[in-house]
């Protein structure tokens, strides 16, 4: 089973890949609460004025804290 995820994982196009495994890498990090939501979402005035310059594309790449309250 895990071959077939890892060839699985291999044979996506570059980007993809590495959308997904930023995605994953975000979200995982908001849940176990390394990385805050807050610092990743956009917002205009930090990035022209403190040239936070990841919130294009930060914003894009986390969806929620995984957890079974999310299901209900």
């Amino acid at each position: 089973m895990a071959q077939a995820v890892e060839e699985w994982y291999k044979q996506m196009p570059i980007i993809t890949r590495s959308y997904l495994t930023a995605a994953i890498v975000t979200t995982v990090g908001c849940s176990l609460e390394i990385i805050s939501p807050y610092n990743l979402y956009l917002n205009p005035n930090l990035v022209v004025r403190q040239y936070e310059f990841w919130r294009l594309i930060t914003n894009f790449l986390y969806f929620r804290k995984m957890g079974n309250s999310n299901f209900i």
